[in-house]
């Protein structure tokens, strides 16, 4: 009962008085042209289906029909010099047999702003809590805003999600950023970027907790009207509960061009050098840290394609070299339908455990999720969502977790 409470001040909240929020983007003309003015509205949906292993868990008596129940509320405010966006989704999943309810909450708030002619200032907040690993098998999506400056691709439809170790228990992770971006020239660009954020796990037979504080500076060349080239250098410092602590630096070269009017190709690649202190002794390592994106943005939807390889990425038990690709894609098929797609999969290996009894070789972690939606009145929605994931890990592994669903969705304020 307390997580319906909570989603029900959630979507009493953004109808009374919506929150500003989060950033803006580099997009076509046209397109922050469409897009200027304000949007605000909370969809309330319930939904019914059937899960194989909500939870991951070993064993063949896994599977499990769910009911759930969710608000989203959503507001964007788009100006000739700001963007703001924010979004509030909350959900509540009741299961048939084995499994208790799991409350998952996602809260975020992004903002950017043109100061002068040369300057853009940009930051975000944001909080989750997740229970299951739920909010891995839903795509929360909001409308198209122009993104924060030096942003070439459109945000994941799927969340961050969490990594393998804590995909059974309860996660709770925060954080905030800010930057900006300064105009050298007409062709010149500077950017920095600074943040915060503080990563909680309980469950599976222990608890841990990080933050991470990361910061980047980059420059940027426009050598022709498609071809941007640069460089920059990243720094992180992540502490874990205890003496532990991992600190890595990564220079990095950039390029982004566009390929056709619609098609964008980015990309980065350096090394990245880390310190790992375990407490007692401090190693270090060097490797190959990159990352690459292949974006269309049509007018009726957008396909991304993305990949990338960091060397110490943070994990519950502590830092693992993570190898990851994923793919997006949305499409309005017409004024009343809609569908969404989205893949990722994560390999961790060469890992260093700073929690006792959480060693492992390597391991790959996989999800998708689908929707497709369907106006069936002026403010009722009606549609189908299926969701997989599977974990391999050296050993046995648990059942893969396949799901489907029927919702119906009402949306209270703005219809677009």
């Amino acid at each position: 009962m307390s997580g319906l409470l909570i989603i029900s001040a959630l979507a009493a909240q953004a109808t009374a008085a919506p929150s500003p929020a989060p950033p803006a983007t580099v997009v076509p003309t046209e397109e922050v042209g469409a897009t200027l003015g304000k949007l605000t509205y909370v969809d309330l949906e319930a939904g019914a289906g059937y899960g194989s292993n909500p939870n991951l868990r070993f064993g063949d008596n896994t599977a499990s029909g769910f009911g759930r129940i969710s608000a989203h509320a959503v507001h964007t405010r788009v100006s000739a010099r700001t963007t703001t966006v924010f979004s509030a989704f909350g959900q509540e999943t009741f299961y048939t047999r084995h499994y208790n309810p799991a409350l998952s909450l996602d809260l975020s708030a992004r903002h950017s702003a043109r100061v002068s002619e040369r300057l853009q200032v940009f930051g975000d907040v944001n909080f989750s809590y997740d229970k299951g690993g739920q909010l891995d098998t839903r795509i929360i999506g909001i409308p198209d805003v122009p993104l924060p400056p030096g942003t070439l691709e459109p945000p994941e439809l799927l969340l961050p999600g969490g990594d393998f170790l804590s995909l059974s228990g309860r996660r709770y992770r925060a954080g905030a950023h800010v930057g900006g971006q300064l105009a050298l020239s007409a062709r010149d660009f500077l950017t920095a970027n600074a943040g915060f954020e503080h990563s909680v796990f309980k469950g599976g037979g222990f608890d841990t907790r990080y933050t991470t504080i990361p910061i980047s500076l980059g420059y940027d060349r426009q050598i022709s009207p498609r071809t941007t080239i640069g460089a920059r250098i990243g720094a992180q410092h992540t502490d874990y509960d205890g003496p532990a602590s991992v600190s890595n630096v990564t220079p990095q070269f950039t390029v982004s061009t566009a390929l056709s009017q619609r098609m964008t190709l980015s990309g980065a690649i350096g090394v990245s050098y880390a310190s790992i202190d375990n407490g007692t002794t401090t190693r270090h390592s060097t490797g190959v840290a990159a990352d690459a994106a292949l974006c269309n943005r049509g007018d009726r939807g957008h396909f991304c394609a993305r990949a990338s390889i960091n060397q110490q990425a943070a994990t519950a038990a502590g830092p693992a070299r993570s190898v990851s690709v994923g793919a997006d894609y949305s499409r309005r098929l017409d004024a009343d339908q809609s569908i969404r797609f989205s893949l990722d999969a994560r390999r961790y290996s060469r890992p260093t455990s700073f929690v006792t009894g959480q060693t492992f070789a390597h391991a790959t972690y996989f999800r998708a999720a689908s929707d497709y939606t369907r106006r069936l009145g002026d403010r009722w929605f009606g549609g189908a969502t299926i969701a997989a994931r599977k974990l391999v890990e050296k050993g046995p592994d648990p059942r893969a977790d396949i799901s489907g669903s029927l919702f119906i969705r009402y949306r209270l304020g703005d219809v677009r």
